[in-house]
């Protein structure tokens, strides 16, 4: 995984994860947080995000698993306020935007009792096929 400011990673707190512009994994996915898209590289598409969805994936991006640690990172101003269902909708609506975008099924794995995170065997085995 490639990081723009690893300064900002190393203090661990969600509002910092905001300000990085770019993470990377590998060749096949990079997230914009500056125009708010997420790139597929093998087939070259620009996946426009809400800002939830951004957040979301800056999580995952960074291996941040945890259910709570996603709900405090995507809805820092809110969090308190947020249930399980809010977690719930992004990952399903997250799930339908890589579909629609033609994303290969299974990148977002649910962790029982956990989170989700990415389906990292899954995206290097496209990062050796398209390199």
């Amino acid at each position: 995984m490639e990081f723009e400011d690893t300064t900002l990673l190393e203090q661990n707190k969600p509002e910092h994860l905001h300000a990085l512009r770019h993470l990377a994994f590998h060749d096949v996915l990079t997230l914009d947080s500056t125009q708010n898209t997420l790139t597929w590289w093998p087939d070259h598409k620009i996946i426009p995000l809400n800002e939830a969805q951004k957040r979301f994936l800056s999580c995952l991006l960074l291996r941040i698993t945890s259910k709570h640690q996603i709900i405090a990172t995507v809805w820092n101003e809110s969090y308190p306020s947020i249930s399980d269902n809010n977690y719930h909708q992004l990952l399903f609506q997250s799930r339908a935007l890589f579909k629609r975008f033609g994303l290969p099924d299974g990148l977002l794995i649910t962790l029982p009792y956990h989170g989700v995170r990415l389906n990292e065997e899954k995206l290097i085995a496209f990062t050796q096929r398209f390199s």
